[in-house]
């Protein structure tokens, strides 16, 4: 069975990721913070590493020799503020070229897949697309998108196999309550009042099922995918109003909803919405994904 390191395991993203892929790989975690409960249970092997010495980490690939690197490190925050700048950087250039410098000279590495972010596009007219130049209106952003290109100057420059997904917003089992799906239905389920912006901006989110299912189909096409960016989202855009207000009615909350009590942020991304064709394409399928209803499920 081919082996999967995933950088972040115990995330969000990752513990989906970690998962849903050992039905198809031996898979491998390797995180800062380890969540020994979840691991075991699911009978992951891993690896506590604080991503600071890399003679360790050095020591961890040769023993291990993976066939495919996901690497979902990142230091993520809507805080749009200048000092949490180096921070950002540090999770994620710093790390990203780690993995290089010790997989580098790996005979059986077939994939590299780095995560970037859809944010990266910044508030340019939507739906994004993998060729536009990319207007990133925060430090994260800008940060993801630093990332990105070196990651393509990796590829192009030393002919490493590495490839970028730009997420959309995801949702779905192990995200933070805080995070804008869970935060709603929280609120919603215990009918309680809720305070947010006028809800005008639109988002484009997609089930952590749906994502993870892809991720699978990205890694068995490895070959066609070295060097390029590639959006994983719905394609559809909504405005975060009627995702409210389509919850309530599900859910028959009576909650009291105060749009509009929360102004936007500067440079507020007003349509957040990825253009999926070339995934479409590399999948050789068409995507249709209601994620709308995959919601109340969670």
């Amino acid at each position: 069975m081919e082996k999967v390191i995933i950088f972040g395991g115990c995330g969000f993203i990752g513990k989906n990721l970690t998962k849903y892929l050992k039905k198809f790989y031996d898979v491998i975690v390797i995180d800062k913070y380890i969540d020994d409960i979840f691991l075991k249970e699911n009978k992951i092997e891993f690896y506590q590493y604080d991503f600071e010495n890399i003679d360790q980490l050095k020591k961890i690939i040769d023993e291990e020799k993976p066939n495919y690197i996901i690497n979902l490190i990142s230091y993520v925050t809507s805080v749009r503020e200048l000092s949490l700048f180096p921070k950002m950087i540090n999770s994620n250039l710093d790390i990203l070229l780690k993995i290089y410098e010790t997989t580098k000279d790996l005979e059986n590495l077939k994939l590299v897949m780095q995560f970037g972010s859809g944010e990266e596009y910044g508030n340019i007219e939507s739906p994004f697309t993998e060729i536009m130049k990319e207007e990133p209106v925060s430090p994260y952003a800008i940060a993801k998108l630093l990332t990105t290109n070196t990651a393509l100057m990796l590829y192009k420059n030393y002919n490493y196999p590495i490839c970028i997904v730009r997420p959309s917003n995801l949702f779905g089992k192990y995200q933070a309550k805080d995070k804008f799906i869970p935060y709603i239905l929280e609120k919603l389920k215990n009918n309680e009042k809720i305070l947010t912006t006028f809800g005008e901006q639109k988002r484009d989110f997609i089930s952590i099922d749906d994502f993870v299912n892809i991720i699978q189909k990205l890694l068995e096409k490895s070959s066609l995918i070295r060097g390029e960016v590639i959006n994983v989202g719905s394609g559809i855009s909504i405005s975060l109003k009627d995702i409210i207000l389509y919850l309530k009615e599900k859910l028959n909350s009576t909650s009291e909803i105060k749009f509009g009590a929360i102004p936007y942020r500067e440079n507020e991304m007003m349509n957040f919405c990825l253009d999926i064709s070339k995934l479409e394409s590399i999948l050789d399928k068409k995507l249709k994904m209601k994620w709308l209803e995959k919601i109340i499920e969670e």
